[in-house]
């Protein structure tokens, strides 16, 4: 079963879209805190030079990532399959366009 989201409303649970679970179901219900953020916004990040250089020795910290054998073969093959179906799907969009039929 997947999770849904729903309202409370006059005392009763009432799902944002049609579910079709077994009757009986028992279900796990807790509120949306509302406010909970992930994250930093721009004002909270520090770009002071101290704050600069501790970002870069995190980074700096990092381990190059280690190819098991075939593996980025397989990578640049899908990197290649992207590119090629995204300057497909720009060419048919730029086409639709010169047609008037743009999305």
């Amino acid at each position: 079963m997947n999770a849904i989201k729903a309202t409370w409303t006059n005392g009763q649970i009432v799902p944002a879209e049609p579910v079709d679970w077994p009757e009986g179901s028992e279900l796990l219900v807790e509120p949306i805190t509302a406010g909970n953020k992930i994250g930093m916004t721009e004002d909270e990040w520090r770009d002071d030079p101290e704050s600069i250089a501790a970002w870069i020795a995190e980074v700096d910290k990092i381990e190059p990532l280690i190819w098991a054998p075939g593996e980025e073969a397989e990578y640049e093959r899908y990197r290649a399959e992207h590119k090629r179906f995204n300057i497909e799907a720009v060419r048919k969009q730029m086409e639709a366009m010169q047609d008037g039929d743009a999305p």
